[in-house]
């Protein structure tokens, strides 16, 4: 009997409960893994009359949980293409699971920043693996899809956290977001131990796993039974910034930088922003819902539009847009008068474009990397992006302390976005729309 494509098999399965049930878990745990992501922002005005300190003193912790970040996307996906996605997952939710509530026990800021820097590594490793894992599992003509919803998970955990927390910490106090924010990734790890599947391409690349694929391929719907043979490799493939994928990788790596600086400023400090604007805690919490939500919304759209026009146009159309809107919302947010319901649509259109951007370069990068080096690739990406997102978390704290540091502030989102069009412009390995296939441009889908 002759070789079987592995991924010609998954490629050609339609989408049945298995697909779905897989969906479900890896989303379960990006959601938890965006609320927990973002717990330090959403009780940080409370932890600032607490203890009785300016925003400048949180920038420290901000900072932590970001470096714990940077080093877990990159130890995490190198973990993930030498062990398996489906281990490092598990082995992520429990361990943020289990630094999360000890997080609640924190008495001060070095406290605090310490306990985020050992929390975040297991944050970090959750999301390249969990897009590697959803696009070597999902159909061909639904995998931009699935992993567009994969990567909005961070931001809808945001806008669940910020609901859940509006309520929550004014009247629990805000350790008690820290203690759901472990509990509920500890529930869902017993679920992961007995459901998740690994992925059939990475088993095929490290060989003598016939069997095992055959029974994960039957309950998705296949019928193959081997001997099942991985995806090509890339001149260079195994490499993340060698051969075929040099220019690509360097690419992503700028562009992931500029996107978590921008998104990051955001995520971390729009309550702030909106507490010294006169919001009141509630209603600053919950504008980070607003931010969350708007990218959440917006992402979907940009999926429909880059099937039709690419992902390299999407992106660079996008960017143009998120300009205007964060400028809007700059002048709103300063205008004397300017009505809060005024300001929140500002923060609504710069939430649509910024955040968004982040969620297409997620679904962009499962498609650049290839399966031996995916969850890696991924990892490394991001992991360049967490220096951006320290960078903004100290630049921004420091900022917003200043004389007309609200201006300062939208310039520096500004400047990275920026940045961000010369990373896309880098990456040579777009996603072709349904014109450029037409045509014979670009990579077929079927290489992701």
């Amino acid at each position: 009997m002759g070789a079987v494509p592995v991924q010609d098999v998954v490629d050609g399965l339609a989408v049945r409960g298995f697909h779905w049930r897989l969906l479900a878990l890896v989303m379960a745990i990006i959601l938890l893994d965006g609320f927990d992501i973002q717990l330090a922002a959403f009780a940080g005005p409370a932890i600032l009359a607490d203890w009785k300190v300016g925003p400048d003193a949180l920038a420290p912790v901000m900072a932590a949980s970001l470096m714990g970040m940077a080093i877990g996307t990159s130890v995490g996906g190198r973990i993930g293409d030498r062990l398996g996605r489906r281990l490092a997952l598990i082995g992520a939710v429990l361990w943020f699971g289990v630094l999360a509530m000890f997080t609640a026990l924190s008495w001060d800021v070095t406290s605090l920043t310490i306990l985020r820097f050992i929390t975040g590594i297991g944050l970090g490793a959750a999301v390249p693996n969990a897009t590697a894992l959803v696009a070597e599992w999902m159909p061909v003509r639904t995998r931009n899809y699935a992993v567009t919803l994969i990567s909005v998970g961070v931001p809808c955990g945001g806008i669940i956290g910020a609901g859940i927390a509006s309520w929550l910490i004014p009247a629990h106090g805000w350790p008690s977001a820290f203690l759901l924010g472990g509990a509920l990734p500890l529930l869902l790890a017993v679920a992961l131990i007995w459901s998740l599947p690994e992925s059939p391409a990475l088993l095929a690349r490290r060989g003598g796993e016939d069997a095992r694929i055959a029974r994960l391929l039957a309950k998705a719907g296949g019928t193959a039974t081997g001997p099942f043979v991985p995806p090509p490799e890339l001149p260079g493939g195994g490499r993340v910034y060698s051969g075929a994928l040099r220019r690509s990788a360097i690419g992503m790596g700028v562009a992931f930088f500029a996107s978590l600086m921008a998104v990051y400023t955001l995520l971390s400090w729009v309550p702030v922003l909106l507490s010294k604007a006169g919001f009141p805690m509630d209603q600053a919490i919950r504008g980070a819902m607003i931010l969350n939500l708007c990218g959440v919304l917006a992402s979907f759209g940009l999926a429909a539009i880059s099937l039709r026009v690419g992902s390299r146009a999407t992106l660079i159309g996008t960017i143009c847009a998120g300009l205007v809107a964060l400028a809007i919302w700059a002048t709103l947010l300063n205008m004397p008068g300017a009505s809060p319901g005024a300001i929140l649509i500002g923060l609504a259109l710069t939430g649509a474009t910024v955040l968004s951007l982040q969620v297409h370069l997620l679904t962009l990068s499962a498609h650049v990397f290839p399966v031996e080096c995916r969850s890696a690739g991924i990892g490394y990406s991001i992991t360049i992006g967490r220096i951006g997102a320290i960078l903004s978390a100290f630049g921004a704290g420091i900022i917003l302390g200043l004389p007309q540091g609200s201006l300062f502030f939208f310039l520096m989102v500004g400047a990275a976005l920026l940045l961000l069009c010369v990373g896309v412009m880098l990456v040579d390995r777009h996603m072709p729309g349904r014109r450029m296939a037409a045509g014979g441009e670009g990579l077929a889908q079927s290489e992701i």
